[in-house]
């Protein structure tokens, strides 16, 4: 369960600041951040070459890179201007190269991460704001530990799933090492793992089971986005979650015609559907096409070895904010986005 706190808005850094409360569960759910944490420095690039990108930061009293702080993942995020062709897209910091550069440029890296591929030319002019990503290491890394060595917990009891298309989920797991530090091994790859595979990208969502005796409290504070926010979709199982302050409206903020949902008067497997998923609970919907033109996610009957809809009829009209959901596509779409909430 998920709780958006209303409290005040305060203003932080010329955006909106708001507390984001949650309460994990013993059961499989997907969860999702609306808040995001405030930007390092922004912004504006001034030119690209190769994977350097130069651009004119806030401040200028020494340079960029040995301000960045040890031990975290970064990314910049185009927030602007809106005409702009790299508008909410995202691409990875080498931070360790950018730390060493005695000017303010950023390196960049090749990463699954960049939704855009790696910058060119085309960047130049766009808006930036650098900020650390969300990991599941620094959201519920040092709750685990101590669940672990002093709640009585198993390292089993632990799970953390992230959508991986076709093949479906990876299953990050926590382990601790002879000094009883914690360590994250991906079960499928374990000679693979790095730092990037901990990280919640905006728009996604991560699959918890956190313990097996209680839920836990996790109550961070970050800002609101304006801007849209790159979501690229793989062909198969994704992960997501609406980035932003408020209940997603299907059919009005996202689901429709326009992100390429064209509906059909019976559920089929070559659709896309969308799938609410809560402990060993699955409601299926899949986009029916109405009358007027437009899109509605209705829940379809699994018991009904034919195909067919439940009668009758219940529709999905919205997702509370924080909360994911799973969204099996058909055809992988690297373009898609979400955007702020439609008036």
């Amino acid at each position: 369960m998920v709780l958006l706190s209303q409290l005040t808005l305060v203003s932080s850094q010329s955006q909106e600041s708001l507390p984001f409360l949650m309460n994990t569960a013993t059961q499989f759910e997907l969860v999702g951040f609306p808040v995001h944490h405030p930007p390092l420095e922004s912004g504006k690039v001034q030119s690209v070459s190769g994977t350097l990108v130069n651009w004119s930061p806030g401040f200028q009293w020494t340079s960029f890179g040995s301000a960045l702080p040890l031990g975290q993942e970064y990314y910049a995020e185009v927030v602007g201007p809106m005409a702009h062709p790299w508008l909410g897209q995202r691409f990875e910091l080498d931070e360790n190269a950018t730390r060493v550069r005695s000017d303010n440029g950023l390196v960049s890296v090749i990463s699954p991460l960049n939704t855009c591929g790696m910058p060119n030319h085309t960047l130049v002019g766009a808006d930036l704001e650098i900020r650390r990503h969300l990991t599941i290491d620094t959201l519920w890394g040092e709750a685990v530990r101590n669940r672990i060595l002093f709640g009585g917990e198993k390292r089993s009891s632990f799970r953390f799933s992230f959508s991986g298309g076709s093949n479906g989920s990876r299953i990050i797991a926590p382990t601790l090492d002879a000094a009883k530090s914690l360590r994250w091994l991906d079960t499928k790859s374990p000679a693979s793992m790095t730092s990037s595979l901990l990280v919640i990208p905006p728009g996604t969502a991560v699959g918890i089971v956190f313990g097996s005796q209680r839920g836990f409290p996790l109550a961070i504070s970050g800002v609101a986005k304006t801007w849209p926010t790159a979501a690229p979709l793989q062909s198969g199982e994704n992960f997501l979650a609406y980035p932003y302050c408020a209940d997603l409206r299907l059919g009005v903020d996202w689901g429709s015609k326009k992100e390429g949902f064209t509906g059909a008067t019976k559920p089929s497997s070559n659709e896309d559907r969308l799938e609410i998923l809560a402990g060993t609970a699955r409601r299926c919907y899949f986009p029916e096409s109405q009358s007027n033109g437009s899109v509605r996610w209705r829940l379809f009957d699994p018991m009904d070895s034919s195909g067919s809809w439940v009668n009758p009829p219940a529709y999905l009209e919205r997702i509370p904010v924080g909360q994911g959901f799973m969204l099996r596509k058909a055809k992988a779409d690297p373009n898609h986005l979400f955007y702020p909430p439609q008036s």
